[in-house]
């Protein structure tokens, strides 16, 4: 069976797969998480932060980079904006046709499940 991780690892595996999906998008974004730990991708502009509710919400809408799939999370309210909605959106836009490599799936695929 598998183990529950430990908060060092299961952090470690957030911060890569934020970096992965978000850090090509400008001007960067600040999140926090359900267990209140807050975290940066780039150079945020203090805007917005990004509000991920729960583990599982993270699992699902982070699984792909699909903005499809943040959307659904959003109106489900796994996901909340706080600060300004439009520049999120902008960011956002940015992810609109992210295509990850083979190898960057199988990192994804392994970090997520770390978490």
């Amino acid at each position: 069976m598998g183990r529950e991780p430990d908060g060092q690892d299961q952090q470690h595996a957030i911060t890569q797969v934020m970096a992965r999906i978000f850090s090509r998008c400008q001007p960067g974004l600040h999140y926090r998480l359900w267990d209140g730990s807050e975290g940066s991708v780039g150079k945020p502009d203090g805007t917005f932060t990004i509000v991920i509710r729960d583990r599982d919400t993270f699992r699902r809408a982070l699984a792909s980079g699909d903005t499809g799939r943040l959307a659904t999370a959003f109106v489900e309210q796994g996901i909340d904006i706080e600060g300004d909605l439009l520049a999120c959106i902008r960011i956002a836009n940015q992810l609109e046709g992210l295509e990850f490599k083979w190898w960057e799936k199988l990192h994804l695929w392994w970090s997520l499940r770390r978490i």
